[in-house]
C-alpha cells in the first residue's frame, strides 16, 4: 500500500529538517520553504494532509490553508502557531480551513497523533464521499433505466390509445346518425298494430334508458382515451432523456408534470395546490431536477396519513428562482431534522424506504449551486425550500 504524502511548510530550515527527520519513517514527505513554494509542490504532486507554520513572508500560514482548502478541498490542513497567533488561529478555524493546530513548542509524539487523526478523518470523508458518488451513479442508472422503459411504454401504449380514441369519435357520429334514423321512423304514420310492436320492442329492450346511456358511455369513453394521452404526454416530458449539458427549462411545467403523477395516485385523499409565480427559464438539467420534485413531493404524499394538502408555490427572487413544498403531514421531530439529508438514513419501516430520495435531491441541489432547507413542526407539516440561480453558471 502506498505511503500517505505529507507537505511541510516553515522558512525555519532548522524546524523544516526536524519535522521532516519526524515523518520520513511513515509517510512521504515534501518539502516547502515558503506558500508560494508549496503551492508549487500542491501542482506537482498528490498531497494528502499540509502542515504549515503561520509566521512565513509573503503569505501567511492560514491564508496558505484557505488557498489549500479552496482548491484541494479533502486535502488534511494543520497549522503549527505560537501563541502570539491565536487570534489569526481562531480565525482560520471559524472559517473552516483548519483542520487541528499545534502552538509551539510541541513534542514529536504530539504531532504524529495529531496528523494520524486527521489524516484518518480524511480517509473517512474520502470513502464517504466515494459511497455516495457510487450511490449516485447507481440511483442515475436506475433512473436512467426506468426512463427508457417508461418511454418505451409509452410510445407502445400511444398508438392503440389513439385508435381507441378515434374509433369512439366515430361511434360517436355513427351513434347520433343512427338516433337520428330512429326518431325519423316515430314521426312515420305508420298503422297501429306496427307502433304497437314498436313500442313492446322499445319497453323490451328499455330503448330510451339505452340511448342516453350508450351516449353517456361513449363520451366517458373519450374522456378517459384523452386523460390516457394525457398521462402519456406527462410521462415523455418526465423520463426524457437528460442532456449531459445544462438547458433553459420552465420549472413551472416540470413541477405542474411532475405533481400529476402523484395527483393520478392520491387524487382521493390529497389535495395538490399550485401556486405559480412568473418565473425566467433556468439554465439546468431539468431531468434531475424532475427526481427532486418527484423525491419531496412523494415524500410529501406520504406523510400525510388520511386526508390532507400538499402546496406548491414557485416565485421569482431577481436572479434566483424559489420553489416552496408544503405539506400537512405528520411532521418531522426536531431530533431528526438535522438527519435527514444524511445518506441511508430513513424513517420509514424496513422495506418501505431506501434512505436515498432527500441524500441524492440534496445533492442534486448543490450540483447547481443552489439551497435546500426544511421547516417542520410536528404534528402540523413540513416545508422544503429549494432556491435556485437562473443564469446556471454553477451548473456541474
Amino acid at each position: 500500500m502506498a505511503k500517505q504524502s505529507i507537505l511541510i511548510v516553515d522558512d525555519e530550515p532548522d524546524i523544516l529538517g526536524s519535522l521532516y527527520d519526524t515523518f520520513i519513517g511513515d509517510y512521504e514527505v515534501y518539502k516547502a520553504s515558503s506558500a508560494v513554494e508549496a503551492i508549487a509542490v500542491l501542482k506537482e504532486k498528490t498531497i494528502d494532509l499540509v502542515l504549515t507554520d503561520q509566521r512565513m513572508p509573503g503569505m501567511s500560514g492560514s491564508e496558505l490553508l484557505a488557498n489549500v482548502d479552496a482548491n484541494y478541498p479533502n486535502m488534511g490542513k494543520i497549522l503549527l502557531t505560537g501563541y502570539s497567533d491565536i487570534s489569526s488561529t481562531i480565525e482560520a478555524i471559524n472559517k473552516g480551513n483548519v483542520d487541528k493546530y499545534l502552538t509551539k513548542p510541541w513534542d514529536n509524539d504530539q504531532i504524529r497523533r495529531i496528523v494520524m487523526e486527521v489524516l484518518q478523518v480524511r480517509m473517512q470523508r474520502m470513502v464517504a464521499d466515494r459511497n455516495s458518488v457510487e450511490t449516485q451513479l447507481v440511483q442515475s442508472a436506475k433512473m436512467a433505466a426506468i426512463g427508457e422503459l417508461a418511454a418505451g411504454v409509452a410510445h407502445e401504449i400511444n398508438n392503440p390509445v389513439g385508435f381507441i380514441h378515434s374509433n369512439m369519435g366515430n361511434l360517436r357520429k355513427f351513434f347520433q346518425k343512427i338516433s337520428a334514423l330512429i326518431e325519423f321512423y316515430d314521426t312515420l304514420p305508420l298503422p297501429p298494430d306496427v307502433l304497437e310492436e314498436i313500442q313492446k320492442i322499445k319497453t323490451d329492450i328499455n330503448y330510451d334508458y339505452l340511448k342516453t346511456r350508450i351516449a353517456e358511455m361513449i363520451e366517458r369513453s373519450i374522456v378517459g382515451a384523452e386523460r390516457i394521452q394525457k398521462i402519456i404526454l406527462d410521462l415523455r416530458s418526465f423520463s426524457r432523456k437528460e442532456s449531459l449539458e445544462a438547458a433553459e427549462a420552465d420549472i413551472n411545467e416540470a413541477i405542474d408534470t411532475t405533481s400529476r403523477f402523484l395527483t393520478y395516485e392520491y387524487k382521493e385523499r390529497i389535495n395538490i395546490s399550485k401556486d405559480f409565480g412568473t418565473l425566467p427559464k433556468v439554465v439546468c438539467n431539468i431531468g434531475k431536477l424532475n427526481q427532486v420534485f418527484l423525491n419531496i413531493l412523494a415524500n410529501a404524499c406520504q406523510a400525510i396519513e388520511d386526508t390532507g394538502e400538499v402546496r406548491i408555490k414557485t416565485l421569482s427572487e431577481g436572479d434566483k428562482v424559489r420553489i416552496e413544498l408544503s405539506d400537512t403531514g405528520s411532521g418531522i421531530p426536531k431530533d431528526k431534522i438535522n438527519k435527514i439529508f444524511e445518506t441511508f438514513y430513513t424513517t420509514k419501516p424496513v422495506g418501505k424506504g431506501t434512505g436515498l430520495g432527500l441524500s441524492i435531491s440534496l445533492s442534486i441541489i448543490k450540483q447547481h449551486k443552489g439551497t435546500i432547507s426544511v421547516q417542520s413542526e410536528p404534528g402540523k407539516g413540513t416545508t422544503f425550500t429549494i432556491i435556485l440561480p437562473v443564469d446556471g453558471r454553477g451548473q456541474q
